[in-house]
């Protein structure tokens, strides 16, 4: 059992339990910040650059000055992991809007960088989950925000409705889930998800790289109608890998997952877990 973990504020290891944040910092008093996500296998992180690649552009979006080059941001890193010592975790990196003199301004952002255990839900991934839709699109949807406000209480109806998780749809589109991109497969074998103002997923666009050499792929608006004539679906995550869907709402695509998303769990698999050089990084 892990007794004792540290983080990194501003470029400063320390223990977890002495750090802090100032209660006028803009992610408290507005929940105005940007953060990022990956995980280490066996002590080594996965997709980091495209990681790195999305804070700053998230970054970017929001206005917030990142005071770290990549190199140092990897150097932090490093240090972390070599002080924890979890070969298996989720590390985050957040950006904060600062300590605000207004309590609206942006001011000179806090970076603060955690890592915990993480688990894989081996069983999700092998027997599926159930979703139910939900009205809403989130703003700024190609940044990766800290507002979970909407997904937390989407949450809580889905568990009261025997579901798992909420897919935001509105307008008659469907977008992306609170934690997870998604994807459908027609009964064709066409491979669709959405493409317009939704969160570039890591594992997504590698699922979509690996697709294109066995499927077609259409990156596009996503119906409902779509969703209720596919044959199959799954989501995508970090945390989630490549997680098959059983039903959203009153459509059931079966009682297990289908055959074209095992297959590519099975391609999947390698990438994320095995030693590809271009995809799993020494830092």
């Amino acid at each position: 059992m892990i007794q004792s973990l540290h983080v990194i504020i501003n470029g400063q290891l320390i223990p977890e339990k002495e750090a802090s944040l100032g209660i006028d910092d803009l992610s408290i008093v507005r929940g105005y910040g940007i953060f990022d996500y990956f995980k280490t296998v066996a002590n080594r992180p996965v997709f980091l650059e495209d990681n790195l690649d999305r804070f700053f552009h998230s970054a970017k979006l929001m206005d917030l000055p990142v005071h770290y080059t990549r190199d140092e941001l990897r150097i932090q890193i490093r240090t972390l992991m070599e002080a924890n010592k979890i070969p298996e975790s989720g590390i985050k990196l957040l950006l904060t809007g600062g300590y605000s003199k207004d309590g609206y301004s942006i001011a000179t952002p806090n970076l603060i960088i955690t890592q915990q255990p993480l688990q894989r839900n081996i069983r999700q991934e092998q027997q599926g989950i159930k979703l139910i839709t939900y009205n809403y699109h989130r703003p700024f949807g190609t940044v990766k925000s800290i507002d979970y406000a909407v997904g937390i209480l989407g949450l809580k109806k889905a568990k009261a409705a025997g579901a798992d998780e909420v897919l935001y749809a509105q307008n008659g589109l469907l977008s992306e889930c609170p934690r997870a991109n998604i994807f459908l497969i027609t009964k064709t074998g066409k491979l669709l998800t959405p493409g317009k103002d939704v969160l570039a997923g890591i594992t997504r666009k590698y699922i979509i790289e690996i697709a294109k050499e066995h499927l077609d792929v259409e990156i596009r608006d996503v119906t409902l109608e779509d969703m209720k004539n596919a044959a199959e679906a799954f989501i995508s995550s970090t945390t989630k890998n490549i997680t098959p869907i059983l039903s959203i709402d009153d459509t059931v695509y079966g009682s297990n997952p289908g055959p074209l998303t095992i297959q590519l769990q099975h391609m999947l698999e390698p990438i994320v877990f095995g030693s590809k050089e271009k995809l799993i990084t020494e830092i």
